[in-house]
C-alpha cells in the first residue's frame, strides 16, 4: 500500500510535538509540509517550535508559517501556558533554532499544491482550522483536491474542555471549524470522546526516555510541563495524547469506533464551539466515538521503538 501524503497543520505545542515524531515515524505516512497555526502558543512560537523540532531531528519538511489570527480576523489574547508552557514546548529553554520557514505562507502553499498535485493528499489538523478555512475561502475550486481532512478536536457525547459544551481547538475558531464542516471535503473528526480514552501512562513514559535515545529525552523534558497539569487536575498516572491519536487514526481506522454523519459547528451563544453531530450513513463527515486504547498504545510504542529506538530515522 502506497504511503498517504499528509500536509501537517498544527499549532505546536507539548502534544503536537510528539504527533510530529510520531507521524515520521510511521512508514505508512509521507509528510509533504507542516503548516502552522496559533493556538497553543503564538504563532511565532508555535513556527519557532516546529522548526526546532525539525532541526534537533533533522526532520526534512518545510515549514510553513500560517494565521496567527482567527478566521474572522480576531488576535487572541492569552494562550494555554498553564499546559504548554509561555512557549510551547514547557518552557526547558530550548535554543533557536536556526532553520527558517519558507517565505510562502500556509495558506499559499496549500492551495498551490493541492492544484498541482495529481496524488491524492490528507491533511491532518491538529489545532485551530483556520488555515484550512482561509485556503478554502480563497479557492473553493481545492475542496474536491483534498481526500480527507482527520482532525484532532470537537466533543460529542462528553463535555468541551474549555467549556460544557466545547472542545479547545474548536472553541479557538469555531467560524474556521463551521466553514471547513460546510466545505463538502471528507472529514474524520477524533475528538475528546476517543483521545481521552486513549491515555499515555507516566511508566511508559519513563520508558520511552530509556529507550529512545534523544526523542525519549526530548519527550520527557517537554511532558513535564503535561504531568504538572494534570496532576493538579488529581490524575496522577499519566495524559490523553490527543494529536498522537487523532495521528494514528489516519493509518488505524480499525482500532476505533466510527461512525458517519455531519457535523455542525456552533458560532453563537452559549454553546460556541460545540460540535454537533448528527448521524446519518449518508453524511459527508466521520466521528470516532470510541478506541481500543490498549491496541492503539501498542501500536505508538511499537512504531516508536522502530523508528528511533535504533536510530533509524534521525
Amino acid at each position: 500500500m502506497k504511503p498517504v501524503n499528509v500536509i501537517f497543520d498544527t499549532d505546536p505545542g507539548i502534544d503536537d510535538a510528539m504527533a510530529l515524531l510520531l507521524l515520521h515515524a510511521l512508514p505508512s505516512i509521507n509528510i509533504q509540509a507542516i503548516s502552522t497555526v496559533f493556538g497553543n502558543a503564538s504563532i511565532e512560537d508555535c513556527t519557532r517550535n516546529a522548526l526546532y523540532i525539525c532541526e534537533r531531528f533533522s526532520l526534512p519538511y518545510p515549514v510553513y508559517k500560517g494565521a496567527g489570527v482567527t478566521f474572522s480576523g480576531l488576535a487572541e489574547t492569552a494562550y494555554p501556558d498553564f499546559v504548554h508552557g509561555a512557549d510551547g514546548l514547557g518552557d526547558v529553554g530550548f535554543p533557536v533554532p536556526t532553520r527558517r520557514a519558507e517565505p510562502q505562507s500556509s495558506v499559499d502553499y496549500m492551495i498551490e499544491t493541492l492544484r498541482a498535485t495529481s496524488e491524492p493528499i490528507e491533511v491532518l489538523a491538529v489545532g485551530r482550522m483556520t488555515n484550512l478555512a482561509e485556503a478554502l475561502k480563497q479557492a473553493p475550486d481545492i475542496a474536491p483536491l483534498i481526500d480527507r481532512i482527520v482532525m484532532m478536536g470537537g466533543a460529542v457525547a462528553v463535555p468541551g474542555n474549555v467549556t460544557e459544551w466545547a472542545e479547545a481547538n474548536i472553541y479557538g475558531d469555531p467560524e474556521a471549524a463551521a466553514y471547513v464542516f460546510d466545505s463538502g471535503v471528507p472529514v474524520l473528526m477524533v475528538g475528546l470522546d476517543a483521545t481521552l480514552q486513549h491515555r499515555m501512562k507516566k511508566t511508559m513514559l519513563q520508558a520511552l526516555r530509556q529507550e529512545l535515545g534523544d526523542a525519549g529525552e526530548f519527550l520527557w523534558q517537554i511532558k513535564q510541563c503535561y504531568l504538572s497539569f494534570y496532576a493538579a487536575k488529581g490524575i496522577y498516572d499519566g495524559f490523553p495524547i490527543h494529536d498522537s491519536t487523532a495521528a494514528l487514526a489516519m493509518v488505524y481506522p480499525n482500532q476505533f469506533n466510527l461512525q458517519r454523519g455531519t457535523i455542525v459547528c456552533v458560532v453563537d451563544g452559549e454553546q460556541r464551539g460545540r460540535t454537533a453531530f448528527e448521524p446519518s450513513e449518508l453524511g459527508p463527515h466521520e466521528v470516532a466515538t470510541g478506541v481500543e486504547s490498549d491496541q492503539l498504545s501498542m501500536v505508538f510504542d511499537a512504531v516508536m521503538r522502530e523508528a528511533f529506538g535504533d536510530s533509524n530515522k534521525i
